[in-house]
């Protein structure tokens, strides 16, 4: 299964964004980190449709390999 890191900045708290999304969640300056395993192209795009809703702005998407996931 991919794995994906999303970039984004607002203001957010970490364990509610997690939740909402399913993803882990590591804020790091004014950017937060969400990374894990989307099953396809509709999950990912629903996604980066989930990020525009919560009122993020999204600055990066990167599919990862399995071996570069943590």
């Amino acid at each position: 299964m991919p794995y994906y890191e999303f970039i984004v900045r607002g203001e957010v708290d970490a364990e509610a964004l997690e939740q909402e999304t399913g993803l882990s969640c590591t804020v790091a300056d004014r950017a937060v980190r969400l990374g894990g395993e989307l099953i396809d192209r509709a999950a990912l795009h629903g996604m980066i449709e989930r990020v525009y809703r919560l009122g993020l702005d999204l600055v990066a998407v990167e599919r990862r390999s399995a071996r570069h996931a943590p």
